[in-house]
């Protein structure tokens, strides 16, 4: 009896001891929380015996911690106005940053405290605050507004980078020894004065409210005091055994020891890392006995929470190899991982830029081995230990050199390659985007963008796709929405020297302006902004200079509403999906239609008919040979004719009902193009192998420019099926006049054109091949149009199965796009294609041959 008594006190003890600890740990974090938000250091203990008071005797079912962080929001409530002079905060810049942290309302600090700086998650703080999320929410996005002024940051990716730093500085923080008795006492009278420091006495007080806590949490739930897990003799099925816990908890201290020494860090350095810390943070609360007791009945949620500790500690190398042979994930457990892994390596990105700065003298300007960074050593034979070290351990770092800006060799990026081969992020998309938006990020820094701006389009597209549209609650689109924000405000109102050149718009912002008006929550901003530019020659918008930082995101929070489209052009017409079986259709549903605007050709009787009308009556009046009206029903364009030059070209185009089997149009097909919005049918055909180029005539898009008015896309159109004898010789008839450097008619059909070039190729005629390229296209040796020829298979006129060429000007910029495309078949098996590009030129139709020729 006497040796199981003294193992019941052994357990008290060990109990006493481990909550002491933990308590005293949370003392110290309140500590630093009350000089983070002004309190004088030497007032810090007074602060905490006050809290703890307060406090009182919890439940063991209580959140201990979040009681006594309210405890101490409430307590700093009563001194709003406390300040201190920030000396214990090592670097000026973070002193700056803690002054103008203080400067801010009650409310605001201590929001921006908890979530910005500290890093609590929004529901904690939420709560501690007693505050709902959007009211959390609003007092944060006021603070950024204010710090920002006051710390004269325009970025905001700065602002939080420095409030990161700040958070660095803090838990460095040494605060002067504990100097208060039990009695002591602060009170809001007292608060703001200096005090004079009493004499040092032993910090009796936290033991004895650690031992008081015990009297209410260990004293009501008594059940830990002989707690400990069975063994794994006694385990029942899914029980958590002693032996698990401790091979667990003995693998992460292999798999920490293990990820320090690959990156080439001593302890002093890896301790230093936010993300190493949290995890240990994260060990010893997992791994201590009531969390223990929580999961005994549970070993494959321990385990997987194991997991994930394993995940934290890890280098991003072997975060992505735990992943190789895992299987199946979960969404959520993706998403959690990408959220880990994005956070420790824009940790380590900043680590190795700093030690690339400060070596930067060292690097070569060029190196084949920057792609093999752990080559690289061999081209700096007198390199540094901290370079040599970062170089040699690289691999597990996740980055890579950048090489944009080769002025600025220190600059890197996330190495996504082998997390983009992973099956568990392939098979989800929302995880393949976040990756691609990694690809080129960071997309700008202080001095200016990192990628050339076209390039943003694509990133763009995904950010909003993901903020819009991915339906899993990702924990990662916070962070995407923050990209979004800044990277538009770049793109619009960034650094001027970026935008503007000789106090004018550059011609490819311009184009990139244009380009994102495709998208609702920007075309809302761009297109005022465009339409004042255009009118001032490029150099001023009043509504730009109105713009602030956050109206992207309140056009996007609009857009999540369904509440934008009526503020943009075009924007309140609704399109009604519908799919249309052709089998017995009779086009009875536009006859009257036809009729009353067969007499006038007056476009205003067709204001508020749906696109799908408006389509069913061009293809009714081409049933009926009525090419005026077809006309009529034509939307401008530089490539359309006169109304006598298209009547007299006027070929009847294949019957709708004849060929298609259905015809749809969804409102989710719906494009902004600029100023313009555009709906492509979709068809159904009764040939199976129908091909775009051949269905192109029934498929024009529908377009409106505004008035609710939509019309048929003019497309300027012209095919040839099967060997054209006539044709042919209409292609032979122009090469031969090539060939006596005769000039060709300006109207030369593109067809014409294309046979004889092919005629050019087959005679292997270098100098014609050339004459019919486009003068800004670089001439090609004969070598290239043999191979050419042999490449892509155009040679020789026996396998041509027909031709079509398609030109229209429906695009941002109202430029033509025309290209033929080629059938070939030498059997039902064995069929290609090839694509021509062309361009208008001052001669006619030429030919424009990209690099991948």
């Amino acid at each position: 009896m006497r040796k199981r008594a003294d193992g019941e006190m052994d357990e008290n003890n060990n109990l006493v001891s481990e909550t002491n600890e933990q308590m005293t740990q949370l003392a110290e974090e309140l500590r630093r929380f009350a000089y983070q938000n002004g309190m004088s250091a030497e007032r810090t203990d007074a602060f905490i015996q006050n809290v703890w008071e307060s406090v009182g005797n919890l439940d063991a079912a209580d959140d201990t911690e979040l009681y006594f962080y309210r405890a101490a929001a409430e307590q700093l409530a009563q001194f709003p106005d406390l300040q201190n002079d920030g000396s214990l905060i090592g670097f000026q810049e973070d002193r700056e940053s803690h002054f103008a942290l203080q400067s801010l309302p009650f409310n605001q600090r201590i929001a921006t405290v908890l979530y910005l700086v500290n890093g609590r998650n929004l529901s904690f703080a939420a709560q501690v605050l007693q505050l709902n999320e959007p009211e959390m929410l609003s007092y944060i996005d006021s603070a950024k507004s204010e710090l920002a002024m006051k710390l004269a940051v325009a970025d905001q990716q700065e602002l939080l980078q420095r409030l990161e730093f700040l958070e660095k500085s803090i838990k460095r923080l040494k605060l002067p020894d504990r100097e208060v008795l039990m009695e002591d006492h602060i009170s809001p009278a007292e608060a703001p004065q200096p005090q004079v420091p009493t004499a040092k006495k032993p910090a009796i007080w936290i033991v004895a409210a650690a031992i008081a806590m015990l009297a209410g949490v260990v004293g009501a739930s008594f059940f830990f005091d002989s707690f400990r897990l069975p063994s794994a003799s006694e385990a029942t099925a899914g029980q958590l055994t002693q032996e698990m816990a401790e091979e667990m908890k003995q693998q992460y201290g292999e798999t920490r020891e293990n990820a320090k020494q690959r990156l080439g860090l001593e302890e002093e350095e890896f301790v230093e890392f936010a993300y190493v810390a949290d995890a240990d943070e994260e060990k010893d609360r997992l791994f201590s006995r009531s969390e223990l007791k929580q999961h005994e009945d549970d070993a494959e949620l321990f385990t997987q929470q194991v997991e994930e500790l394993l995940w934290r500690v890890e280098t991003p190398k072997g975060m992505t190899e735990s992943l190789v042979n895992s299987g199946h994930m979960q969404t959520d457990e993706i998403d959690r991982f990408m959220q880990l892994y994005l956070e420790k390596t824009n940790e380590l990105q900043d680590f190795a830029e700093g030690i690339l700065k400060n070596n930067e003298d060292q690097l070569p300007a060029a190196s084949e081995h920057y792609g093999e960074p752990q080559l690289l050593i061999e081209d700096i034979p007198d390199a540094s230990a901290e370079l040599q070290q970062l170089l040699t351990g690289w691999s597990e770092y996740g980055l890579r050199f950048r090489l944009t800006e080769p002025d600025r060799m220190y600059l890197l990026t996330k190495d996504i390659e082998v997390l983009q081969q992973l099956p568990q992020f392939q098979a989800l998309p929302f995880a393949h985007m976040y990756i691609q938006l990694l690809t080129v990020y960071p997309y700008f820094d202080e001095q200016g963008w990192l990628v050339e701006p076209y390039h943003l389009i694509g990133a763009i597209d995904t950010m909003l796709y993901l903020l819009l549209e991915e339906p899993t609650d990702s924990e990662l689109k916070a962070g995407v929405e923050v990209t979004y924000e800044q990277t538009v405000w770049q793109i619009i109102k960034g650094s001027e020297q970026e935008i503007y050149e000789d106090g004018v718009v550059k011609p490819e912002i311009r184009e990139l302006w244009k380009a994102l008006t495709a998208y609702d929550p920007l075309a809302s901003i761009l297109l005022p902004v465009i339409d004042e530019m255009e009118d001032s020659g490029w150099q001023h918008s009043a509504f730009l200079d109105n713009l602030e930082y956050g109206d992207s995101l309140r056009m996007l929070e609009l857009a999540k509403q369904g509440e934008l489209s009526e503020t943009l052009p075009n924007g309140d017409f609704q399109v009604e999906s519908e799919l249309v079986d052709l089998a017995e259709f009779d086009y009875s549903r536009v006859k009257e239609l036809y009729a009353r605007f067969k007499q006038s050709h007056d476009t205003d009787l067709l204001i508020g008919v749906q696109p799908i009308e408006i389509y069913f009556l061009y293809f009714y009046a081409n049933h009926e040979k009525d090419p005026e009206t077809m006309y009529h029903l034509l939307a401008d364009s530089a490539l359309k004719p006169s109304l006598g030059e298209y009547i007299r070209e006027f070929e009847p185009l294949p019957e709708l009902t004849e060929n298609a089997i259905w015809v749809e149009i969804q409102q989710a097909t719906v494009e902004r193009v600029y100023k313009k919005l555009k709906v492509q049918p979709m068809l159904a055909y009764e040939e199976p192998d129908v091909d775009y180029y051949e269905a192109s005539p029934l498929q024009s898009a529908l377009v409106t420019e505004g008035n609710h008015l939509w019309l048929v896309e003019y497309r300027q159109q012209e095919s040839s099926r099967g060997l054209d004898p006539k044709l042919e010789q209409q292609g032979r008839a122009a090469y031969k006049k090539l060939v006596n450097q005769e000039s060709l008619a300006k109207d030369t059909s593109p067809l014409v054109l294309t046979y004889a070039l092919l005629h050019a190729i087959d005679e292997e005629n270098t100098a014609v091949a050339n004459s019919l390229l486009d003068s800004s296209t670089q001439k090609r040796e004969e070598e290239f149009w043999r191979n050419f020829a042999g490449s892509h298979q155009v040679a020789g006129f026996e396998n041509l199965v027909n031709m079509s060429f398609v030109a229209t000007d429906l695009n941002i910029d109202s430029k033509v796009d025309a290209s033929v495309q080629i059938r070939y078949e030498r059997n039902q098996t064995e069929i290609w294609y090839e694509q021509l590009e062309m361009v208008q030129t001052p001669e006619g139709w030429r030919f424009e041959l990209y690099l991948h020729y």
